[in-house]
């Protein structure tokens, strides 16, 4: 008798899962956990759609990254055995006789790109838009201060774009933010805000914002428009609705009203995006907007122990109005997370690197191990560590490819093709490579333009109506507008990367960077490189081939090209990069108050909320070996910091964890403070190492310790005393038990008065 086959959707699933998988109509919300397994219940549920009759057009998955939407359309192609098939852009299956074999899937960012390259025009726009990344935000902003007679002392561009940033999210035009604005400061950030959209527009550029912003307004005022969105999406799915904004909020709400069929999935607890407008409420809420919708929680982990988990759910614990879920798993065996304390962010360094080379040696590739930091800055001791041991590394978020000089290069020129009007890039391109149209030629043409109100293209194309330009300097401009034209006419018959090959040849750029020098080769090295990745649009229309690079260019992150690393090497990123990757070894530094938690948070409660979630972010990409650790004191921004231990890791279990550390007596005056020992004055049975758990990195004599010595009581602050290691010192805090002492000799120490060899002076 034959046996029955398997359902390769459902089978592999367990009962909660399984039960997302078999919700069709109406809202569901998925709250899942950390390695829950939460993408495997998407992909199997879309998939399940279509194995269904829905059509794959009909079927919307909005992702947090490029990287996740990639990894599901090939599980469902394996799961449905789907053939290799393009599924560029949004296809209309009314009037394109090719329809899609898979769902339109993508970010946010990307998902309105291809909308308003369709229907951008129903608002009065050209569809042939650029995308400013941040360092031509900033440039912008920049222009727009100085018009104001700003001085960017008093209002920096990054600042005003922090705010308008915020307004784009929450999704607030100029207009509406003036009528709230109630100091002269906020008045100057929104009459930039207003003067930088409009930049903005003279150039036909977007800036990321934009994207969703545009997207929504057109929802809005172009009723049918969203009409025929509502109809061909259906069924729509959004992952990581945690960090979803309000302008994102808007735009799904928008697409679902129609037919109602909205399945989020995310969980609270991993929430971290808050600076970039994210709305923790749209998901605590959800169940308000939708009260017939189903709710299903994934509490079991795939990825990491049980001694991990837990651990990570001491720490998030005490964050109050979150769904109450405990994550468990089978996996219940493993080694207890390592509290590792050091004396400095240098011996941070160095601890972290041999105990990666100590894994390595055991047989745990470097590609499987990271060290998270809460900032940027802590990034250069572990690069300088790395290099100092011969250690292979990469670093997320430090310098990107494309924003490399000799990649924007030639970004830029493409830009230019494909619209002119991109002032920003045709300032950055007019002399690369040198043609001897110099700075003062420049702002000749730009006096032209404000006097006549022209854009600098169309400037360009009457040089000779421009005053104080030479014969020559004007044939020159002239070739240059001749040569963008020439590109521009062969964009409309060329895919990207013959295209480039034609801007190459024509503007002699590898002879350019290729300088006889080692940093012209690798220039000219990245400008291939760049080639490359445009073979992929090879297939396509050129319009599309050349707009679908700029926009994969235009949104990609550092974390999506983490999937192509080929090299064994040690990961280095912040936390906030890490969401939604996962590492046999994690190793999270810097757990110091003021630096994890960050300063910043210190006088808000939310914002401590959500240092606590980055925490719990951060451990659970762990799953097997996870390592955490702190200094005494730190030099960071150019001054030395001395800080407590980080209060998250007051939240540690103390049977799930290991404490390591340089000093001993640091950890014993950790311990007392704690409120671990119980037992009474003089019981050394709390401060044994087989008891508390305690591994130390330098040899100390026992006889050192006399847990019986009798220190006064009424030992004071500034009060003087005397160790038989450190000297002499002077208290400076007294909590309990534990004192603070700093040392003639400079060195700042904590000792529980209990089991110090501390002596009055």
């Amino acid at each position: 008798m034959p046996t029955k086959t398997a359902d390769p959707i459902l089978s592999p699933l367990n009962e909660p899962q399984r039960r997302a998988v078999e919700h069709t109509n109406g809202p569901l919300l998925i709250l899942a956990g950390a390695g829950s397994g939460k993408t495997r219940a998407l992909t199997h549920r879309i998939a399940r759609l279509m194995q269904d009759g829905v059509k794959p057009w009909n079927i919307l998955g909005v992702t947090f990254t490029n990287k996740a939407a990639n990894e599901m359309k090939d599980r469902i192609r394996n799961l449905l055995h789907i053939t290799q098939g393009e599924d560029f852009g949004i296809r209309n299956p009314e009037s394109e006789t090719r329809s899609p074999k898979l769902p339109t899937m993508g970010t946010f960012h990307s998902i309105c790109a291809r909308i308003l390259r369709r229907d951008f025009e129903h608002l009065g726009r050209d569809r042939n838009f650029v995308i400013y990344d941040q360092g031509d935000q900033e440039k912008i902003m920049k222009q727009v201060l100085k018009e104001m007679g700003i001085d960017t002392s008093e209002l920096k561009p990054r600042a005003v774009m922090g705010y308008v940033g915020r307004f784009k999210c929450e999704a607030v035009y100029p207009k509406e933010a003036q009528k709230d604005a109630t100091t002269e400061r906020m008045h100057k950030i929104i009459t930039a805000y207003s003067r930088y959209q409009k930049l903005l527009a003279e150039a036909n550029a977007l800036d990321f914002d934009d994207l969703i912003l545009e997207t929504v307004r057109l929802f809005h005022e172009v009723p049918e428009v969203l009409d025929r969105y509502q109809e061909t999406w259906q069924y729509l799915h959004v992952d990581e609705y945690q960090d979803t904004n309000h302008a994102q909020y808007l735009m799904i709400t928008l697409l679902a009203k129609k037919y109602r069929n909205l399945c989020v999935i995310g969980d609270p607890d991993q929430s971290i995006y808050a600076f970039r407008g994210a709305d923790i409420r749209n998901i605590l809420e959800f169940e308000k907007d939708y009260k017939d919708a189903e709710h299903i929680k994934l509490e079991q982990n795939y990825r990491s122990t049980q001694l991990i988990l837990s651990a990570a759910d001491g720490v998030i614990e005490p964050n109050p109005n979150r769904p109450k879920k405990k994550m468990w798993t089978e996996r219940k065996e493993g080694p207890k997370t390592v509290v590792h304390e050091v004396s400095d962010q240098q011996k941070e360094a160095q601890e972290a690197i041999k105990k990666a080379e100590e894994l390595k040696s055991e047989g745990l590739s470097l590609n499987d191990q990271v060290i998270l930091y809460r900032t940027n800055a802590q990034s250069r001791l572990f690069e300088e560590a790395c290099m100092r041991a011969g250690l292979p590394y990469r670093i997320v978020g430090g310098v990107k490819f494309y924003q490399r000089r000799e990649v924007k290069d030639v970004l830029a020129y493409l830009y230019v093709i494909l619209n002119p009007y991109d002032t920003l890039s045709l300032l950055r391109i007019i002399n690369v490579p040198s043609r001897k149209i110099g700075k003062t030629t420049i702002e000749k043409l730009q006096a032209f333009g404000a006097n006549e109100g022209m854009p600098l293209w169309d400037c360009l194309n009457n040089v000779e109506r421009v005053s104080g330009l030479s014969e020559s300097v004007q044939t020159r401009l002239i070739r240059f507008t001749e040569l963008i034209t020439k590109l521009s006419e062969r964009s409309r018959k060329d895919n990207v990367s013959d295209l480039t090959m034609s801007l190459l040849d024509a503007t002699n750029m590898e002879m350019w960077l290729r300088d006889d020098t080692e940093e012209g080769e690798t220039r000219w090295e990245n400008v291939k490189e760049l080639t490359t990745v445009m073979h992929k649009y090879d297939a396509l229309d050129p319009e599309t081939s050349l707009t679908s690079f700029l926009e994969e260019v235009a949104l990609v992150s550092e974390v999506d090209k983490l999937q192509d690393a080929k090299d064994d090497a040690l990961t280095l990123m912040t936390l906030h990069l890490c969401k939604g990757l996962e590492f046999e070894h994690v190793m999270i530094a810097g757990c110091e108050e003021g630096l994890f938690p960050h300063a910043n948070s210190s006088f808000d409660k939310e914002q401590l909320e959500e240092e606590r979630r980055l925490m719990y972010v951060g451990m659970t990409r762990a799953k097997t070996h996870l390592t955490i650790m702190f200094a005494q004191q730190r030099m960071l921004w150019g001054e030395t910091q001395v800080n407590a231990p980080s209060r998250f890791l007051d939240d540690l279990p103390e049977d799930l964890i290991e404490r390591r550390s340089d000093d001993m007596l640091s950890v014993f005056a950790w311990v007392s403070e704690k409120g671990i020992q119980k037992a009474e004055k003089g019981d050394l049975e709390p401060f044994r190492q087989d008891h508390i758990n305690v591994e130390f990195n330098q040899d100390v004599d026992a006889e050192d310790f006399d847990v019986n010595q009798d220190i006064d009581n009424e030992l004071e602050e500034n009060s003087r005393i005397t160790h038989p290691v450190f000297g002499a010192g002077t208290v400076l805090k007294k909590r309990g038990d534990v004192v603070d002492i700093r040392f003639d000799s400079g060195e700042r120490k904590s000792f529980a008065l209990s089991i110090a060899p501390i002596k009055p002076l």
